[in-house]
């Protein structure tokens, strides 16, 4: 077997050659596993740092959605139209939101097909309802754990097929010919700090989003993603300053959306001296308005500058803000008490709420007289959640906070997923897809066709006349090269008597980025950002072996805050305002007239791409690509689809 050199250690090349390696054991990576499978490829594995991690197993919502386009009822849609839902969002591309609109009913009938319990009633119609960004009721789900079942039944499948799994095995270094812009293989290390190479033909990064940015986030405890490992192989990102922040509970870390706020709960702050207040009656002209917001936080979850305006329902982000970060309270929401606003001769009733709200609420026989009850006859699952996680609803408040939740922009991907590089595709939240704002439940969808485009153009299309393989030593040979080069990463051991540990650089990035850039951003605030971050990644690190794991994680999440802090000063820079999920503010303060929205890059794609041949970022943007005029006529795509033409 063959031995390469990476520092002082030996590593070892795993033969033979795969012709696919996927990275991550979620929906998305799981679905491309399945597909690869069906299309007749066997020489393949999965290989994931922790099989029974990642955020498609361990995290959800009240009801965890999944978007498609609308097959029940008396709603007329086409793939067309929910291609034009996708792509309004701005910043997003057509093709690509043709893709996901067209497969999104073969997927979604897909994991139907093996056993996620997507509801439908006598007659078989899968009803559906409206969510976030949604003007049609596309939206389905199985309850708040949608995502971990779609994940156990995939995973199910591949367990049946016999597909391999290579688990505890970290990925730290892709292996490129830049002559060729090609992947060849990964550069891994297991769990006994032991480095491998895998060589494959092609490979596909399904591994979520790059959770490790933020300290605080309402992605699972353990998640941290692997985008850094795409940065650092010279990927060209796409909107990676594209961020969805939104209230969540702290903790235990889940999204607070959906039913938790349609059944109008209290806000409460708690200062220091331990004295209570209902703080957002200061924020709201009335009650009214005030419940109102509540109410549509449940649609509008994500925190969003066009419902700051006129008392919206992302005012109350902006209060939980104020009186947390500014006012120094903790924050909770409280679900045995109804709201009161600042007039006490306005006080809380059920009958008179607002029209919109009393109908829903109606309408799901849901009009019980407390928040807790309201809960438990509009979604029992929602509060039964909590309290497996040791949080009784009915008797105790939930703590909460304004935190970072998905990641809109990934590595740019064209309409097969394939990146910048050839033969490497990014499926699921690592791959920039979504744009600045997307309908709830669009990422899972875009997960699972994600897997279907990048498997069918690695079966049907790479794995016809790739001959790179033919010459394996002159390919491990540009291997070696590529392992000495990015061992000059790490320099030597430090000489200092207190060199800084890995985990603790990682863990002052995670805090400046949590202070700098979340849904609050400002010119100043982001210089003085890289400014530290520059200082930051100049600390000299302790170098051992049992120090690997948390220096690859380091380095990752330094280059990523570096592009990230690089794309939001050029985005100012240039003029951009307040859109998506983030406000740009001069100061901390809400515009008393009004807030200015950006239209200059609603039609435009932020890039960001790090050259590893001399450590610099590149920052530009580009035309988004229009929704394509398809040619749906049957004989001429019978043709095509015969003869292949599809893939070209």
């Amino acid at each position: 077997m063959k031995k390469l050199q990476f520092l002082e250690k030996q590593v070892e090349v795993i033969q033979p050659v795969f012709d696919a390696l996927i990275v991550g054991t979620g929906a998305a990576g799981y679905n491309g596993a399945v597909h690869l499978h069906s299309k007749g490829v066997q020489n393949f594995a999965i290989l994931t740092e922790n099989r029974l991690g990642g955020t498609s197993r361990n995290t959800g919502s009240d009801k965890q959605t999944y978007y498609k386009v609308a097959c029940a009822g008396e709603d007329r849609d086409a793939p067309r139209l929910m291609a034009e839902t996708l792509f309004s969002g701005g910043s997003m591309d057509g093709d690509i939101a043709l893709c996901e609109a067209s497969h999104s009913l073969e997927e979604f009938f897909h994991l139907v097909s093996l056993g996620v319990g997507f509801p439908h009633n006598r007659y078989g119609e899968f009803a559906g309802y409206k969510t976030d960004h949604d003007p049609l009721q596309r939206a389905s789900s199985t309850g708040p754990y949608t995502s971990k079942d779609m994940t156990e039944r995939l995973e199910a499948e591949v367990n049946r097929r016999d597909i391999r799994i290579i688990d505890k095995t970290q990925a730290v270094k892709l292996l490129v010919d830049h002559e060729q812009k090609r992947v060849y293989g990964i550069l891994c290390l297991d769990e006994n700090n032991r480095f491998t190479v895998y060589c494959a033909r092609n490979i596909i990064f399904a591994v979520g989003g790059p959770a490790g940015l933020y300290q605080e986030t309402v992605y699972p405890l353990g998640h941290f993603g692997a985008s850094g490992v795409l940065a650092q192989a010279g990927a060209e990102f796409a909107n990676i300053t594209e961020w969805q922040y939104g209230i969540g509970s702290i903790g235990f870390r889940w999204n607070l959306s959906g039913s938790y706020q349609q059944v109008i709960p209290r806000y409460v702050g708690i200062n220091a001296d331990g004295i209570e207040e209902e703080f957002l009656g200061g924020y709201f002209s009335s009650i009214d308005k005030l419940i109102a917001a509540v109410f549509l936080k449940g649609y509008q979850w994500p925190f969003s500058p066009e419902h700051i305006q006129d008392e919206g329902s992302s005012l109350i982000d902006w209060a939980v803000y104020t009186e947390k970060h500014l006012k120094g309270k903790r924050i909770y929401l409280d679900f045995m008490h109804n709201p009161q606003g600042k007039n006490p001769a306005e006080p809380f009733n059920i009958s008179n709420i607002d029209p919109r709200a009393y109908a829903y609420l109606a309408n799901s026989n849901a009009l019980g007289p407390t928040p807790i009850e309201r809960l438990l006859q509009l979604n029992p699952g929602a509060y039964q959640l909590y309290k497996s996680h040791g949080i009784d609803l009915a008797k105790e408040y939930v703590e909460i906070d304004i935190l970072p939740q998905h990641h809109n922009g990934g590595v740019g991907v064209n309409l097969w997923w394939e990146t910048s590089i050839k033969h490497l595709f990014a499926i699921g939240e690592c791959a920039g897809t979504h744009g600045v704002k997307r309908p709830g439940g669009s990422a899972l969808n875009s997960g699972q066709v994600g897997g279907l485009r990048a498997a069918s153009y690695i079966a049907d299309y790479y794995l016809k006349e790739d001959t790179y393989f033919d010459n394996l030593e002159k390919v491990l040979a540009d291997a070696q090269k590529c392992i000495t080069t990015f061992s000059k990463d790490f320099g030597k051991a430090s000489q200092d008597t207190e060199p800084l540990a890995a985990a603790e650089l990682l863990h002052r990035i995670q805090k400046l980025n949590s202070e700098t850039i979340t849904f609050l951003r400002t010119k100043e605030q982001v210089q003085k950002g890289c400014a530290e971050l520059a200082r930051l990644g100049a600390l000299p690190l302790r170098r051992g072996n049992s120090d690997f794991r948390d220096i690859f994680k380091a380095k990752e999440i330094l280059l990523l805050s570096r592009l990230m802090y690089e794309g939001i000063s050029y985005y100012i820079q240039h003029g951009g305002k307040s859109r998506g999920s983030y406000l740009i503010l001069d100061t901390f303060d809400i515009p008393k007239e009004g807030v200015e929205i950006d239209v200059r890059f609603r039609d435009k794609i932020l890039l960001s791409r790090y050259d590893p041949s001399n450590g610099s970022i590149d920052t530009a943007v580009r035309e988004v690509r229009p929704i394509p005029l398809s040619d749906t006529w049957f004989e001429r795509v019978w043709r095509d689809y015969r003869e292949g033409k599809i893939l070209l």
